[in-house]
């Protein structure tokens, strides 16, 4: 990298800092500071209201050589709609990059520009934001007697999702017949707004072997990013008991209702995994640009045991090729293993991945979650329990995808 150009390098001593455009030779010789300002984050975007857009307007100062410059002062200032910046006066670091904290946007179109005073003369970046409302929702259908009680907790996982996935998926109509997707499924005949899940609990094989599976039978065509129509969550009541005594069964339905959405079951129909261990591979990741961004943002940086994001190799059919990689991830909530007596957290490169996927997603709602990853494999983070193993928790049956009107066009098999 080019070494950066600090604004304090020119400053003389007892110099105005309109000196600097002088090379501290005095007044005769002020001219602007020949300098170019560079966005360095995405220009337009969308976010939900209230909260703040994913990716903070970026700027970066160089130099007539194109050489970064270090220590200087840059305004991100609201110009248009009545959201507001937090950090709004950022300092160039030494690769010349200023970013806003934070920028919290309203309804409608906003406005944020970033500025530099003299001797820099460079004239205002503008960068926009389109705030809408939270619209997607999943739609909870009890196949089996459900108590109120663990309804509860489906409906508390529903709810999470869409605080994390806001925006609105287009409207299928859906005609499947009863068992298509797996025995106990009955048929269906409706419109769907965005996601339907069904739900079972029943007797299985006792505590045990079998915890459950989930995942999506119905998918979107390509030109609605495939994304999941309707899925399935089945679990074992042996098992739902024991994860209620140990206070697991919340994180657990929500993990499993991130299959649903698609995590980790639909990114090879995306082409977004590559080097699957099922298929012989040694290292397989999640290439999404907005996860591996993500990845760094919370210590990624670091990580060389792999390509970036690490996926789980091992553990067999379900977990394999389905969960971040426990070894790197740890204690995260969407890798293959629960971990009792500690947190865990649903981390932004989650969320990321769900943005890969095609869903607008909003990163301030993910949990906070940052570790300084390295090549070398770590214990995950222990509590007052065991690490429960989810096994294989992705649902095996027929993904059949669908046009507008509901009717099954094709149907992909695991």
């Amino acid at each position: 990298m080019a070494r950066s150009r600090s604004v304090a390098s020119c400053l003389c001593a007892g110099a105005a800092i309109l000196a600097l455009v002088a090379g501290c030779n005095g007044p005769d010789a002020l001219e602007a500071w020949p300098a170019t300002l560079v966005i360095r984050s995405a220009g337009s975007q969308v976010a939900l209201i209230g909260s703040t857009v994913n990716d903070p307007p970026a700027v970066q100062l160089l130099d007539s050589d194109g050489k970064p410059i270090a220590d200087a002062k840059i305004t991100f200032r609201v110009t248009g709609g009545g959201g507001n910046v937090t950090g709004g006066v950022a300092t160039t670091g030494s690769d010349g990059v200023a970013r806003v904290g934070a920028w919290a946007v309203t309804p409608g179109l906003n406005g944020v520009t970033a500025s530099i005073p003299a001797p820099f003369r460079v004239p205002p970046l503008p960068f926009a934001a389109t705030g809408v409302a939270a619209a997607y929702h999943i739609d909870l259908s009890y196949v089996t007697t459900v108590s109120a009680s663990r309804q509860a907790v489906f409906t508390a996982a529903a709810a999470r999702w869409e605080q994390l996935i806001y925006g609105d998926v287009r409207d299928f109509s859906l005609i499947l017949p009863d068992s298509a997707c797996f025995d106990a499924q009955p048929a269906i005949n409706r419109a769907i707004d965005d996601l339907l899940i069904l739900v079972i609990l029943d007797s299985i094989d006792g505590p045990g072997a079998i915890l459950g599976a989930a995942g999506p039978c119905v998918i979107r065509p390509p030109a609605d990013n495939r994304l999941p129509l309707m899925g399935a969550m089945i679990f074992d009541t042996a098992d739902v008991a024991m994860l209620e005594s140990a206070g697991l069964f919340d994180e657990v339905i929500l993990h499993e209702m991130g299959h649903v959405l698609g995590y980790g079951t639909i990114w090879s129909l995306q082409g977004l995994l590559v080097g699957p261990a099922g298929s012989g591979g040694t290292d397989p990741h999640f290439i999404g640009a907005n996860a591996v961004a993500a990845f760094d943002r919370i210590g990624g940086t670091s990580y060389t045991g792999g390509v970036k994001v690490p996926v789980e190799g091992m553990g067999g059919p379900g977990t394999a090729d389905a969960h971040w990689r426990e070894a790197v991830f740890g204690n995260e909530l969407m890798t293959g293993f629960i971990n009792s007596g500690v947190a865990n957290p649903l981390s932004v490169v989650t969320v990321a991945s769900q943005g890969d996927e095609g869903y607008l997603v909003n990163y301030a709602a993910a949990d906070l979650y940052t570790h300084a990853f390295s090549a070398a494999a770590r214990v995950p983070a222990q509590g007052t329990g065991a690490t429960i193993a989810l096994g294989n928790d992705v649902l095996w049956a027929p993904i059949y995808t669908v046009d507008p009107q509901g009717r099954v066009t094709g149907v992909f098999r695991r």
